[in-house]
């Protein structure tokens, strides 16, 4: 659990214990979800906010509880939550009266029944239990495992900066007349009255600080503040700042984490500030940064998502004046956050192209580059959609992708495809534990061609797919029963209309996707068996085995062989065509699930994070002579120091796999500042010419040649190289040693 980046943070656990007072009170007085959620938003807020703080420009803090009310892990967690760990870290750790221990030790007890995780936990159907595998094993080597979350919220900010509080109380007690459940309605306009409370909050905190600040300009800055957080408790947005003080209050109550089309909600009026002398540039700018700086306080490391750019603006011309302000916000606040994105096509001004090359250039890892040339036609493909909804499309968390307030597409699943190959080598037997698992199926012993092993591989990944989207539809319908998320509710498409909450038949398009990993491993090791054991005959299944059984001690001359065999990133067709035909296979399978269990859309999703090391570690040594518990590749990138024929073989094999029949597949390419002020010219001439080839993305990490192994050697003196680890950037020295090293050990070129 995150959002723990503040300054003076709560020394006890008080306002723990007063939310679970709440709950218990508000489970005791009323019988409506959203009743009891109302209750509860209001003893979080204000209570977890923190003061305004001497460098904003716009009001909002907090720090997120132990227990609480959030949506994703990195809003505390998912639904009514306990973080139980930093609890018995207090009662172990930490001196206390007798009556506040006591009431740590009702926490425990209180939660450990009540809480959404444990309930869910408790609840996964009978059917699908010998397939996945929930938290309690996640230090166990496992294929595959559910996730527990609902991410990935895009709610209408256009809407909301359009209509204003007092627009969005109208259009909810408009649509109460007709709502079979009224209780629902009502608990709306208590939250949006929060809503208003809040801002109320922070108005007269912003009036006293001006009151006493040190300089004129600060009572200017404190002033302002104030004065639009007055207005918008009255009325729309009329104005940049106004806007934006809305956006952030409120996105901070839902709790969300996704901060959409920055330049859809707020070009116009940055573009009517400029003009009519309400703003400067220098000052639209520095409200940009005090808003991205406020983002990256939410510490919450895979998400925090800004996006510009792209088809289906409203208004390019004016979208796009804003893009180039949020792109120098970009470019001068170093922060890890937001995931600043950036969405391109044929029709994206060249200024805007330059503003982002410069940003990457200058090492920030941002923008994250998406091709819509590419991608809403793909995304039409895949998720059977029409033009005009695929131009609405949203990277999400890591990279999995849904629909601006229309979709909802949970990453709420992970399948370990290198592990399901080890697997499937011993007949479902797992060498480390001994345990049997997954379907009956012969070893690769006892198969006679390679095409019969394939087969059996593609059983054992369908037993674990066809469970994980069982699970991925009841885990929809469990937070339906429980949840409505009304803040959430009020700004996505039909839920009003509908007079449903969102996970309760509120939403559109039910989506769902799983997270691929290690898929390029598992290229590897196909192309090595295919070849040593089945085409040449070098090895037989029988000592592939025993030397992997001996994370290949004694066994270095089969080692050698597998790792000459062909690699995934040197624009090799042996491998590359085996990695395409599984991806085409794992995503065929993926999609078909969503018929059968009754969702919209269920796709597979290769995004990977810094999971890529963590899971490796419960994975053997493998086919492509990789030793057991060492990192697998991140996402569609090569195995680290493998692509040996330089980056134009590399982009070559990137560009390979399809992009019209999943939601999400990431690419990191590392570059040298070297390289570019080298050969400036060439290395931007490249980078054009992969998406005019046909490349989907790109997230672009530009460090100097020996800055990693430094900053390895000397941490201290490294604290602002920021890196893209997978999905996510992070500070270099605060990763672990082992995601280091593993980052590391990708070629830069």
């Amino acid at each position: 659990m995150n959002n723990f980046k503040v300054r003076n943070p709560r020394p006890d656990l008080r306002f723990e214990i007063a939310f679970t007072a709440a709950h218990r009170a508000a489970v005791r007085k009323y019988g409506h979800p959203a009743e009891i959620e109302a209750a509860c938003l209001r003893a979080q807020f204000p209570a977890i906010l923190h003061p305004i703080q001497d460098e904003d420009l716009l009001a909002g803090r907090m720090q997120m509880g132990f227990v609480g009310l959030g949506i994703q892990h990195q809003t505390g967690g998912y639904g009514f939550y306990i973080n139980e760990e930093r609890v018995v870290q207090e009662l172990e750790g930490k001196a206390g009266d007798a009556r506040y221990r006591e009431d740590l030790h009702d926490l425990l007890t209180y939660w450990k029944g009540r809480s959404t995780n444990n309930l869910a936990l408790r609840g996964i159907p009978e059917s699908i239990r010998g397939a996945i595998f929930t938290d309690q094993w996640r230090h166990l080597p496992l294929p595959a495992s559910p996730i527990l979350r609902m991410a990935g919220a895009y709610v209408d900010f256009d809407k909301l900066v359009g209509i204003g509080l007092p627009g969005l109380e109208q259009e909810v007690r408009r649509f109460r007349e007709s709502a079979a459940d009224k209780v629902l309605f009502d608990s709306m306009l208590d939250v949006l009255a929060l809503v208003k409370e809040v801002c109320r909050h922070y108005q007269l905190q912003a009036e006293g600080l001006a009151t006493a600040a040190p300089s004129d300009r600060r009572r200017s800055e404190l002033t302002r503040m104030a004065e639009a957080l007055a207005a918008i408790q009255e009325r729309p947005p009329r104005s940049m700042r106004e806007a934006l003080q809305l956006v952030w209050i409120y996105a901070l109550m839902a709790p969300l984490i996704e901060f959409g089309r920055l330049d859809e909600y707020l070009g116009d009026l940055y573009v009517h500030d400029v003009e009519h002398g309400i703003i400067t540039d220098g000052e639209a700018l520095q409200l940009c940064q005090s808003f991205f700086r406020l983002i990256d306080h939410l510490d919450c490391e895979t998400d925090g998502r800004v996006i510009v750019g792209g088809y289906g603006r409203r208004n390019p011309a004016n979208a796009d004046r804003l893009c180039l302000v949020a792109i120098e916000a970009c470019r001068t606040v170093k922060e890890v956050l937001p995931q600043f994105t950036l969405r391109f096509n044929r029709e994206t001004p060249r200024q805007v192209w330059d503003a982002a090359m410069r940003c990457i250039e200058e090492g920030r890892t941002y923008p994250l580059l998406y091709n819509d040339e590419v991608l809403v036609p793909g995304l039409m493909k895949a998720f059977g959609v029409d033009h005009a909804r695929a131009e609405t499309y949203m990277p999400l968390g890591c990279g999995e992708i849904e629909f601006d307030h229309w979709s909802f597409g949970t990453p709420s699943g992970s399948l370990n495809v290198l592990k399901i190959l080890e697997l499937t080598i011993r007949g479902g037997h797992e060498p480390m534990t001994g345990w049997k698992l997954g379907p009956e199926s012969p070893s690769l012993a006892d198969c006679p061609t390679f095409a019969a092993f394939l087969d059996s591989y593609h059983r054992h990944l369908a037993h674990y797919i066809e469970a994980q989207a069982v699970f991925e539809k009841w885990l929809y319908e469990f937070t339906g029963r429980r949840h409505p998320f009304m803040l959430v509710t009020m700004l996505y498409d039909g839920c009003l209309e509908r007079g449903k909450a969102i996970f309760d038949g509120g939403c559109a398009h039910y989506g769902g996707t799983l997270e691929i990993y290690g898929l390029v491993n598992a290229a590897n090791s196909l192309a090595a068996i295919r070849e040593l054991v089945y085409e040449q005959k070098r090895a037989t299944a029988a000592d592939l085995v025993a030397a992997m059984d001996a994370n290949f001690v004694g066994a270095e001359p089969l080692r050698r062989m597998l790792l000459d065999a062909p690699k995934y990133g040197n624009d090799d067709d042996r491998v590359d065509g085996l990695l395409v035909d599984l991806h085409d296979w794992l995503s065929a399978t993926i999609k078909a699930q969503a018929p059968r269990v009754g969702l919209a859309s269920y796709l597979g999703v290769t995004i990977n994070n810094a999971q890529n090391t963590t899971l490796g570690r419960w994975v053997g040594a493998t086919p492509d002579g990789r030793k057991a518990g060492t990192p697998m590749a991140n996402a569609n990138n090569p195995t680290a120091g493998t692509d040996v024929r330089g980056i134009t073989a590399m982009l070559n094999s990137i560009l390979k796999p399809s992009h019209d029949n999943h939601a999400g597949m990431v690419s990191n390419i590392r570059l040298t500042r070297e390289s570019f002020s080298l050969a400036h010219e060439k290395i931007l001439g490249l980078i054009g010419n992969y998406f005019e080839r046909g490349a989907a993305h790109a997230m672009i990490t530009v460090v100097g040649r020996d800055d990693l192994r430094n900053a390895m050697l000397r941490p201290s003196e490294y604290r602002d190289l920021i890196v893209r680890v997978g999905g996510f950037s992070a500070r270099f020295v605060d990763l672990k040693k082992d995601v280091q090293q593993e980052i590391y050990d990708r070629i830069t070129y």
